[in-house]
């Protein structure tokens, strides 16, 4: 332990901490020492060696960002540097914020403030902590291009001391474009397919095991079924009106029948019927929402009353308004060949409309099920996949199917999937969150964005104000689905914001969202630890086999190619242990098998970020000056971001944002986001982007550089100037869709960096900005000329870092403004 001089003793001495610790102290206690019993030393060591969760790095964080803010930090000198402590503490603070600290180096500093150390051993404490050595960062300079332009460039040197998280694509990363089925049903096949589990043992006593007394009463009803003077339902021969031929239309007429039977029992026989779930018949109906292109879903249970789970208010009268993606609870795919139950094509039509309700709804997961012939699958999706249960007949097996329809229909929205912590009814929601151990209301108004895929950060944003301010200043409150490996975007927002970098949304709180106590992740809380490592990854050809408590029978193909977690703590009821043993005898006869090697699951955590500045997307532009302003005010953000040692790596149309007035701009979404210090992954198995907007280079592969978002923006201003056409009469945001480049979206990334390629030459770029600019963004045609040439010098790719291309490229936008003023 480092021995202090007697300068350092007497600056402690004049700036005493006091009370500055108080809170880290009262919060740490309140959490982690509530036994009187409790010993601090063991707490602490169990805490901070243990893999610490996201609480515990927040307070951690907490602690030094106090640290840093004492009087006494910024007058003690470094012993490292030139500057003061307070600077050294702030190098510490982003070091843990990125994980390049391990937490148990700051597990001593923790002990002595919790034991109420003097203030001297304190900042002994911080000195030692601030000199631990630390790996030298890597050099910054990028490696020159691959000349040829054409395949991913190698760089040998580079690779070595740097590892990318890969990239992933998903189907929330389209931009303008029709989304008609041939062209999502590709990439959302791909979307899901590495993530895809069937033949879950206990699924359905997962899914309905939080559903009182439904167990007793499916058999009680399907013994009814079986007592009247016609029983509709006969073993050996199934449901009696059962259409043989299982055509749409006849099966979704006895599916209505026998559920209007179901009400009518369940009325008798439980105080628990509702009239808010109804069974939903739409073959021939497009159903209203906010994809470009409408779809029609088969069947499923929808809210009986008409009621949205949108965050609108809508007065419309519910008797003459179409249905709404909103009000779907469950979702549904009906096929006539039982043997399709074993194809892509059924589950894939059943994704699209889980993507749907996702896009429409606030959804933690959503649930749905497939009819083909008589053999039912049932289907949970969520951000970290879809997975299934064993199908079955339910001509076979009636008990199995009245549970799951009773289960449907009796299940709580919570349930069902709707997230519980967006309390509230429609035009009045909000949300809670722990600010500063204090509990604050947030009231949600304009829903701004919902992202429209399954397997995703899944990102939704909204305008919100404190419901105790009564001048409603405009908050942003994001949620989204983070892998728990990642970085936490809000330390980094949180970082940037105290570092003072600007234009650059501002911190204002970031939690980790909770459900009933727990933290709330998708392989744990969201699909109640029975998803985690067992079915199996692709439908495959089966030979009938004999039932029997085999591993792999049991079980199922294990993800990690470790032994499954245990079965739920439970009795297994007779309806699920019946349907195991049709369908382990019973299997689909033909198969969908997948040819991507087994892939191990990854959990996604459910964040909330809140930020203190509102904006508008820049296609809500009322002029092109205001365009410049949003990218301007973009880049300098990106580059005070830069200056604060972080790369943004995400920029896209959808995070510049422009401030109200539209006299500036700023970025937003750090998600991405890297230290340029890191010399390793993040260890998440993917990154997400918007495709389109990628340099050509990072869709080449290549390591990330400042340079790669600098092209990034070109593109958005490229794709702005294709497709924005300014207001309508009614002085609406309007922009098109354009064919040729609606196909960026789904195009492959090599074939796509090849097609930018060809952009780039000048004679084709000459020719598209001519001919493709809209008549509103006509006026910045020698802009983009000009950044062309600044980007694409002698019509190729830079070939190495050049800080100077930020003051080149706001120069020409500046020039563009004034000559447009």
């Amino acid at each position: 332990m480092a021995e202090l001089s007697e300068d350092e003793l007497k600056a402690i001495r004049c700036h005493p901490l006091k009370k500055g610790l108080k809170h880290f102290r009262t919060t740490f206690r309140s959490r982690y020492l509530k036994s009187k019993s409790a010993n601090v030393i063991e707490v602490v060591h169990r805490l901070t060696y243990e893999a610490p969760d996201g609480e515990v790095q927040d307070l951690m964080l907490d602690l030094i960002g106090a640290l840093q803010n004492q009087p006494a930090a910024r007058v003690l000198r470094s012993r490292i540097g030139t500057g003061s402590l307070g600077g050294d503490i702030g190098t510490l603070y982003g070091r843990l914020s990125a994980n390049q600290e391990h937490a148990r180096h700051v597990g001593p500093l923790i002990e002595f403030v919790l034991n109420d150390a003097k203030d001297r051993d304190i900042w002994t404490a911080v000195f030692d902590l601030v000199a631990r050595p630390r790996p030298t960062p890597q050099p910054t300079t990028f490696p020159p291009s691959h000349p040829s332009f054409t395949s991913p460039p190698s760089h040998p040197s580079f690779a070595s001391s740097f590892r990318q998280t890969p990239w992933s694509f998903n189907t929330g990363g389209f931009e303008d474009t029709s989304e008609y089925r041939k062209q999502v049903d590709g990439p959302l096949t791909q979307e899901l397919l590495p993530s895809l589990r069937i033949d879950i043992p206990d699924f359905v006593d997962a899914v309905f095991g939080c559903v009182p007394q439904l167990e007793e009463l499916a058999e009680t009803i399907f013994g009814l079924c079986q007592e009247e003077d016609t029983p509709i339902y006969k073993e050996g021969s199934g449901w009696s009106k059962w259409p043989s031929n299982a055509k749409e239309g006849d099966v979704l007429e006895w599916l209505q029948e026998l559920m209007n039977r179901f009400t009518v029992y369940v009325r008798e026989h439980s105080t628990r019927a509702t009239d808010c779930r109804q069974i939903y018949r739409g073959p021939g109906i497009y159903l209203d929402g906010k994809t470009p292109m409408k779809r029609k879903m088969d069947v499923g249970f929808t809210a009986g009353n008409g009621q949205s789970r949108t965050d609108s208010n809508t007065n419309e009268n519910t008797s003459t308004r179409k249905p709404n993606w909103s009000e779907i609870l469950v979702t549904g795919e009906l096929k006539s060949n039982p043997d399709q139950d074993g194809y892509e094509k059924a589950w894939v039509d059943l994704a699209t409309y889980a993507r749907e309700v996702f896009r429409m709804q606030d959804r933690r997961f959503v649930l749905g099920f497939t009819l083909c012939g008589s053999r039912m699958r049932l289907w949970h999706f969520d951000r970290s996949g879809a997975c299934g249960s064993s199908s079955f007949d339910i001509n076979q097996d009636g008990l199995a199917f009245t549970r799951a329809m009773l289960g449907y229909y009796l299940m709580t929205d919570e349930q069902l999937g709707l997230d519980p912590t967006i309390q509230g009814p429609e035009g009045k929601r909000y949300v809670e969150i722990t600010r500063g151990g204090h509990v604050e209301r947030l009231i949600l108004t304009i829903p701004i964005k919902k992202q429209a895929a399954i397997v995703t950060r899944g990102t939704t944003c909204w305008r919100a104000y404190r419901d105790t301010d009564k001048t409603k200043k405009p908050l942003i409150v994001k949620d989204s689905w983070q892998y728990k490996e990642r970085p936490e975007e809000g330390l980094f927002i949180k970082e940037a914001t105290n570092s003072g970098v600007q234009n650059i949304a501002r911190y204002y709180h970031h939690e980790t969202v909770r459900v009933h106590g727990e933290i709330d992740d998708t392989l744990g809380n969201v699909r109640r630890e029975m998803m985690k490592a067992c079915g199996r990854t692709s439908f495959r050809q089966n030979a009938p086999k004999k039932f029997g408590p085999t591993a792999s029978d049991s079980q199922g193909a294990a993800v990690t190619g470790t032994m499954p977690p245990p079965p739920l703590l439970r009795k297994r009821s007779s309806s699920s242990a019946q349907l195991e043993l049709q369908s382990s005898t019973k299997r689909s006869r033909t198969s969908f098998q997948s040819k991507e090697p087994e892939k191990p699951l990854y959990t996604r955590v459910h964040r909330r970020i809140i930020t203190q500045d509102a904006g508008k997307d820049v296609y809500e532009a009322k002029s092109l000056k205001g365009i410049i302003n949003g990218f301007l005010g973009a880049i300098h953000g990106h580059e005070s971001l830069l200056e604060a040692g972080i790369l943004h790596r995400d920029i896209s149309i959808g995070n510049i944002m422009l401030t109200e007035d539209e006299e500036d701009g700023f970025l937003i979404d750090l998600d991405l986001a890297i230290r340029i210090s890191n010399d390793h992954a993040s260890g998440a198995p993917s990154k997400t982007g918007t495709k389109v907007f990628m340099a050509i280079g990072a869709l080449y592969g290549e390591p990330h550089s400042f340079m790669h978002d600098l092209e990034s923006f070109f593109w958005v201003l490229f794709w702005v100037c294709i497709h924005y056409e300014g207001r309508d009469e009614k002085g609406e945001p309007k922009r098109r869709i354009v064919p040729e480049y609606e196909e960026w979206n789904y195009a492959n990334t090599e074939s796509l960096a090849k097609i930018k390629l060809g952009q780039t030459q000048e004679e084709a770029f000459d020719k598209d900005v001519d001919k493709r600019f809209t008549s509103f963004c006509r006026g910045l045609i020698p802009c983009m000329k000009e950044l062309y040439w600044a980007l694409f010098p002698k019509e190729k790719r830079w070939r190495s870092e050049d800080r100077s291309l930020y003051g080149q490229v706001k120069k020409i936008l500046r020039k563009a403004k004034e000559s447009i003023a």
